[in-house]
């Protein structure tokens, strides 16, 4: 009989590409991970773009995230969005709202399945401080309410910091009851964004805690809310914060990056050194097809763990968490992770349950939760 874990990976893989189609920027975000802001020399053509869709189609990709830079700078945007469209793959825009009004009824055409804008403040002071652009937070609100009207499918993505944190119960009544679904993430050390304003592990803690009590307070229909891969994970109080049970980082296998210029990765969050290939020197599927690609995923062993991970009684199943969470972070020495803060709190060798039980009861809790959501939704 196939595991649980095994089920559930079978079911998410080849998930979604998250592409960069440029690099190319009208902001100035303090905490871009790519220091967007011109574009790459080598950023693919218009033809290279749509070969690469229908490459992504072939290699059994359901869903396409167009993302920047601001991928509604790019000229040809619309093209390579309606090749997506096209080949019958789910079509996701990541843009900044800054100008996407002027792109709203080619965003209905299209019938895009989700338009994902930044909001990083409660206030247009600290929005626009974080995005480096004044007028940035009216705008984005403006954005937003214009797709509301036309009926697009909206979602919010935040990006939590030292600088925002205290304005997260204000973000959260900007979208209560808005049917607006909400993803807050913390900001990591990539980039621009430097190490001393990311939030310390109480903080984390408390902003997970934040995600728990509202996804329980409010209904699905009234504050869809889900907390983005670098939480987690297997908490013993908290239940699983994101879409899917934690099956180990997804980079590389439900998940791909691929930058403008072409390079592919297991996720976009990684260090250049994680570069796969180019598909200007080989297809998209002999890439994949690579017995050595993705490595870091394939061959996981417990012993390339260190610190508290090495010695955590559930590492099989998490498999140190968030890769790029942990590279820009050293987490596996001071993890951003529930349960090592958990057992950091509270006193670890309190807890009765250790061992294969206490994995089976967190790996089944998440489970659980998940199928609750299912429900609801």
């Amino acid at each position: 009989m196939p595991s649980l874990t095994s089920l559930i990976t079978s079911r998410i893989k080849g998930s979604c590409a998250v592409w960069e189609i440029t690099l190319k920027c009208n902001s100035n975000c303090i905490h871009c991970g790519s220091k967007a802001g011109n574009a790459r020399f080598d950023e693919l053509n218009t033809d290279e773009a749509l070969k690469l869709v229908k490459e992504l189609h072939s290699c059994g990709y359901k869903g396409v995230a167009l993302m920047g830079g601001e991928p509604l700078i790019r000229k040809d945007w619309y093209q390579i969005a309606k090749e997506v469209k096209k080949n019958k793959m789910e079509l996701s825009i990541v843009t900044n709202g800054l100008n996407a009004v002027d792109h709203i009824q080619k965003l209905k055409k299209l019938s895009v399945d989700c338009v994902s804008l930044s909001l990083d403040g409660g206030t247009p002071e600290t929005h626009d401080y974080l995005r480096g652009i004044k007028g940035a937070f009216s705008k984005t609100l403006n954005t937003i309410n214009q797709l509301k009207k036309e009926k697009l499918p909206v979602s919010v993505i935040t990006t939590v910091s030292k600088i925002n944190l205290k304005e997260i119960d204000k973000i959260k009544k900007l979208l209560l009851d808005r049917n607006i679904a909400w993803q807050i993430q913390i900001a990591i050390p990539i980039g621009r964004f430097p190490r001393e304003l990311v939030i310390s592990r109480e903080e984390y803690f408390t902003l997970a805690m934040f995600i728990a009590t509202n996804v329980k307070k409010y209904s699905y229909t009234r504050l869809p809310l889900i907390g983005a891969h670098c939480f987690g994970y297997f908490s013993r109080f908290i239940p699983n914060l994101g879409l899917e049970p934690w099956v180990g980082c997804q980079a590389g296998y439900s998940v791909l990056g691929i930058q403008s210029n072409g390079n592919i990765k297991g996720c976009l969050t990684l260090p250049d050194e994680f570069i796969e290939g180019n598909i200007r020197d080989q297809s998209l599927k002999r890439i994949l097809s690579n017995p050595h690609a993705f490595s870091y995923n394939k061959r996981f062993k417990k012993a390339n763990l260190k610190g508290y991970c090495l010695n955590c009684d559930i590492s099989k199943d998490c498999k140190g968490g968030c890769l790029g969470t942990s590279l820009a972070l050293n987490c596996y020495d001071d993890p951003y992770c529930l349960r090592a803060i958990e057992n950091v709190f509270f006193n670890s060798q309190k807890f009765p349950l250790r061992g294969k039980l206490d994995v089976i009861i967190s790996r089944y809790k998440n489970l659980y939760h998940r199928i609750i959501n299912n429900k609801i939704l």
